[in-house]
């Protein structure tokens, strides 16, 4: 009973007895600010993972043959869509994010992806006001990879990934590159 009593004295200490609506104005004002701080705050929070997530996926997994990396980071419902190279989706005896990864072995041998400075956006998805997932945007460039180092642009290209929360992990489940344009040299 003590802790109740001084809890209840801790509100009124804290939140006071005062109906006045001026400083309710005022409260609802310094809340709506307070919101949106905490709101940019958790943008960039968001911002930031998924640059991580972006970093772990190719930089580890697709630029350095990681399989074990990119397994962890891939959905088993895992779809991916090519402007070029067509659709990569669950068939009936293999899961796309198999592919994916198993993918990942060879493709890192002769190219090597790079995400364009500052093209990289993020937008959270929200159900219920839970953050569940997040799209992220972007343009990144594909090199021509000799003795394990990659040395001629080949490729600017477009992409969407949507990253969900799965069991509290971050995994990308859909991939959209598109607008793949090839550089030429003059």
């Amino acid at each position: 009973m003590k802790l109740i009593i001084k809890i209840f004295l801790i509100c009124i200490i804290l939140f006071g007895c005062n109906n006045d609506q001026s400083k309710k104005k005022t409260d609802d004002k310094l809340l709506i600010e307070q919101t949106s701080i905490n709101t940019s705050e958790k943008k960039s929070d968001l911002f930031n993972k998924i640059k991580s997530l972006d970093s772990l996926f190719f930089d580890v997994a697709y630029n350095r043959c990681d399989t074990v990396t990119g397994r962890k980071l891939v959905s088993k419902d895992f779809e991916f869509y090519h402007d070029q190279g067509g659709a990569l989706l669950n068939e009936t005896n293999e899961l796309a994010s198999d592919i994916m990864v198993e993918d990942l072995s060879w493709i890192c041998k002769g190219t090597y992806r790079k995400l364009v400075t500052n093209s990289m956006e993020v937008f959270p998805l929200y159900e219920e006001n839970e953050l569940y997932g997040a799209i992220q945007k972007g343009n990144h460039q594909f090199y021509k990879v000799e003795d394990k180092i990659p040395n001629e642009l080949k490729i600017n290209a477009k992409f969407i990934h949507l990253w969900i929360l799965e069991d509290n992990d971050w995994k990308l489940k859909r991939v959209f590159s598109f607008d793949h344009q090839k550089v030429i040299k003059n």
